[in-house]
């Protein structure tokens, strides 16, 4: 059984997008040299903070299920990113990250093993950096409003 999630926004002045996410808002904007107002992170930066989040959660269930003991979890994340497809040279470097990396720091008295097995099972159970690294499907429609 598959659950939808679903999300809504509406471009402002600029290139700012402000978000509705279930009763959340979340914006997002471009730095001033890709044409914004740096009123907010842009989408890809926004991208990087979903996988540090959906790491941390992950990390958290799988501690608890497996009694491993997690005191604390750090997560940084970055990403490779050519603005030149963003801004239509797509013909020559595609538009989305060319690269993704993070570090996850675990806080804990764990072995060298356990935190192998947590590392293992949190990275093929977080759904965000399952979306990124497997090629998940994306398709929309444009319509007049």
């Amino acid at each position: 059984m598959a659950l939808t999630f679903k999300a809504s926004g509406k471009l402002q002045e600029g290139l700012r997008v402000d978000v509705q996410v279930r009763q959340f808002q979340m914006a997002f904007d471009e730095p001033e040299n890709l044409g914004g107002k740096d009123s907010a992170p842009n989408p890809v930066e926004g991208l990087l903070a979903s996988l540090i989040g959906c790491l941390g959660i992950v990390v958290r269930v799988v501690a608890q299920e497996k009694n491993l003991p997690v005191e604390g979890v750090e997560v940084e994340a970055e990403g490779d990113l050519d603005p030149r497809g963003f801004m239509g040279q797509y013909n020559l470097v595609r538009p989305g990250f060319l690269a993704v990396r993070y570090t996850v720091k675990v806080k804990g008295n764990l072995s060298d093993e356990q935190l192998k097995v947590l590392m293992q099972e949190a990275e093929k159970r977080c759904p965000v950096s399952d979306t990124l690294g497997k090629g998940t499907q994306v398709s929309g429609t444009f319509v007049k409003a």
